[in-house]
């Protein structure tokens, strides 16, 4: 009898033992589907940066076809313009909900690797953590910032394209065209830097996702 609060006191250290590591263990995991959803989520945002330059150039190929010299039928081809268009803009606003998706998995991951951060008593292991934490938000600045130079370009591209598309649009014969060949030889320009910058946003995007995997 003598044994009891002893043996009572045995049981409870164990079963505490037992629930905290079980929570350090819904901690790592939760951890770890977090980085995965990040992973995804910015796989998905390469996507359709992807797609959204492709349907670009073709853009620009539908524009180019308008203005063309030996064009057969310039009005089927600028009906074909304002598709292309349409479809250009909807390819950019996924991007827009792509990367906002990405940004909201971010912000979890970080708080969450914060939390855990502090909560480590090794001071060592805890700098460890606040330093890998700090080399990983700022690969992740550098996602942000290569994407919001790329979107920097696209807005005043497309508002010059639209620009031209309704000067075009009552006024479709050759002098028109041959007024808009100044206009369209810069913003073909244009077009080729908007093009390297949406390459270095993906290649920026592939080099932190290849990274956050490995590491």
């Amino acid at each position: 009898m003598s044994h009891r609060p002893s043996i009572v006191r045995t049981g409870l250290v164990i079963s505490l033992m037992i629930f905290g590591a079980a929570l350090v263990g819904r901690a790592q995991e939760q951890g770890v589907k977090q980085i995965q959803q990040l992973i995804k989520s910015a796989n998905s945002g390469v996507e359709s940066i992807t797609e959204a330059k492709l349907q670009l150039q073709k853009t620009m190929s539908a524009y180019n076809a308008v203005l063309a010299p030996d064009a057969k039928d310039r009005r089927d081809a600028y009906k074909k313009l304002q598709k292309e268009m349409e479809t250009s803009e909807k390819k950019r606003a996924l991007v827009v909900t792509r990367s906002n998706e990405m940004n909201t998995e971010a912000g979890k991951l970080f708080k969450s690797w914060e939390g855990s951060t502090a909560a480590i008593s090794s001071p060592d292991m805890r700098q460890r953590s606040e330093q890998r934490l700090t080399t990983a938000k700022q690969r992740f600045d550098e996602i942000r910032t290569a994407g919001q130079g790329a979107a920097a370009l696209y807005a005043p591209f497309m508002k010059s394209l639209q620009d031209q598309v309704v000067f075009l649009g009552h006024d479709l014969n050759p002098g028109a065209v041959a007024a808009l060949k100044p206009d369209a030889e810069k913003l073909n320009a244009q077009a080729q830097e908007l093009y390297a910058a949406i390459d270095k946003t993906t290649a920026t995007l592939n080099s932190n996702i290849s990274r956050l995997s490995a590491e």
